[in-house]
């Protein structure tokens, strides 16, 4: 079976999370055949992977969203357009409207190569039809600022459209988005199945850096807002199984648009064995405390480094790990250095990458500070080698902590709010005093990751699953 991964900003550029769980998915099943269709930024990513790639990963087809503002001319001759046909131009409209019910014709007019994207963009139908939408819902805003906002805004996603995924039996989606709408290109131009997992939830994570953006104006904030909305609910739409990692994101993604009938949820598995003979503490004496990160904004590390401040004042001997790549946004990493010498905290040590292994055996507990999870890797692992954890209360990370239906095991780890350094601190410091609640937290967390999230679990799952969509496709084929 030849399955296509649809990946938008991680896998293979980016290390963790989301890419982690890729490499993870492609390793436990070597009897499929893979090929990834990555979206990035830049082409100056181009070939630059993180990981080595399995065998069964047989090419990786790159987009690079900023190639279309390399390659379009600056002027194109109005006579030399054609208009659009009255289906086109409904379809177009209904799509800058946010109404996804026209998307097949959407994707059959891009199949067809008939314009080029800038054709479209400079024509009197795109002018008619943007016109037409700023009379009736954005009046109040100047005209050429609106339309220079729908332009560049459909200029990406136009991209995606011209550039379709190779042909592949199912087309998997990490997100919806972009990768969302280029699985559901695939699914449309080759036939095949398609399977959306949705780690966070995409529409929610654009709409919470849109609002707080300075390069989207306010006038024109809520338009990109329904702009991503109006991608979600297409690929949901498109999707034939819509699966998430916990059920309540699937409540969300109902929200949102999808189809009941189609969601479920595969919790990310874990291989307890892994965990099982780490390196353990030379100095029992000492007080590690570990986070595994990417030095990355949404991690929220300088959160973690005024609450490390706090540990330290009141712990002399603690020591802080931050243990993950440091590369991913050089003026973020930049700007916590500074703040480390601001505060002048002493012991706190940025690893870079290393092999978590050789590291997480020999901490007291692990630290998360996120603004946003779905399911993190990280506190997994650390429940799975035993260890306590802080977190601050972000996607499924209560769920993972106290358990939720039959899981009555009990707590593994202590919440805060987001941004809240003190009680982070504070949950810290707990378990250093602690000892015995640190050990029963470390017990039991072990014990809910073998019951209700192990790799075995994961495994059968999406074998199951995959075998289900392959067989829907050797009969539709028959």
């Amino acid at each position: 079976m030849k399955i296509c991964l649809v990946c938008e900003g991680s896998y293979p550029y980016i290390v963790g999370g989301v890419s982690s769980w890729i490499q993870q998915l492609v390793n436990l099943f070597p009897e499929h055949e893979f090929f990834i269709y990555s979206i990035a930024t830049n082409r100056s990513m181009q070939g630059k992977f993180q990981y080595e790639l399995p065998d069964n990963i047989k090419f990786v087809q790159e987009v690079f969203l900023n190639d279309v503002y390399h390659t379009q001319p600056k002027a194109i001759k109005e006579d030399s357009l054609k208009n659009l046909e009255p289906w086109q131009f409904d379809a177009f409209t209904k799509l800058v409207m946010g109404e996804v019910e026209h998307w097949d014709s959407i994707f059959d007019f891009f199949l067809r190569q008939e314009w080029p994207i800038s054709r479209f963009l400079m024509s009197r139908d795109f002018y008619s039809i943007t016109q037409n939408i700023y009379n009736r819902n954005h009046s109040m805003a100047i005209y050429s600022d609106f339309l220079w906002t729908m332009r560049s805004m459909y200029l990406t996603l136009f991209h995606i459209l011209n550039n379709p995924p190779e042909q592949a039996d199912i087309y998997h989606s990490v997100s919806t988005g972009y990768a969302g709408i280029a699985a559901a290109l695939g699914k449309r131009k080759w036939g095949g199945k398609m399977i959306l997992t949705e780690h966070g939830i995409y529409t929610r994570e654009r709409e919470e850096e849109i609002i707080k953006a300075d390069w989207v104006a306010a006038d024109f904030k809520s338009l990109w807002i329904n702009y991503f909305k109006n991608l979600s609910k297409a690929a949901y739409m498109k999707s034939d199984r819509i699966l998430a990692l916990f059920n309540m994101n699937n409540v969300l993604q109902i929200e949102l648009g999808a189809d009941p009938i189609k969601c479920d949820y595969i919790p990310n598995g874990i291989d307890v064995t892994k965990f099982s003979s780490l390196s353990t503490k030379e100095n029992v004496d000492s007080f590690n405390v570990g986070a595994v990160i990417r030095v990355s904004p949404i991690k929220d590390i300088k959160t973690m480094l005024y609450s490390f401040d706090i540990v330290k004042k009141k712990v002399p001997h603690a020591k802080f790990y931050l243990m993950g790549p440091n590369d991913e946004d050089p003026d973020y990493y930049r700007e916590c250095l500074d703040l480390l010498d601001d505060l002048g905290t002493k012991d706190v040590f940025f690893t870079g990458r290393v092999k978590v292994h050789d590291y997480i055996g020999k901490m007291d507990l692990l630290v998360l500070t996120s603004l946003s999870e779905a399911q993190p890797l990280a506190l997994m692992e650390a429940m799975a080698a035993g260890k306590p954890c802080v977190s601050t209360n972000v996607g499924s990370v209560r769920e993972l902590f106290e358990g939720s239906g039959e899981d009555n095991l009990g707590r593994c780890g202590l919440l805060a709010p987001i941004m809240d350094s003190e009680e982070i601190a504070v949950n810290i410091i707990q378990l250093y005093e602690n000892k015995q609640m640190a050990i029963d937290f470390g017990q039991i967390g072990k014990r809910r990751i073998e019951k209700y999230y192990s790799e075995e679990k994961f495994i059968a799952s999406y074998r199951e699953l995959y075998q289900m969509m392959g067989k829907r496709e050797e009969s539709w084929q028959e």
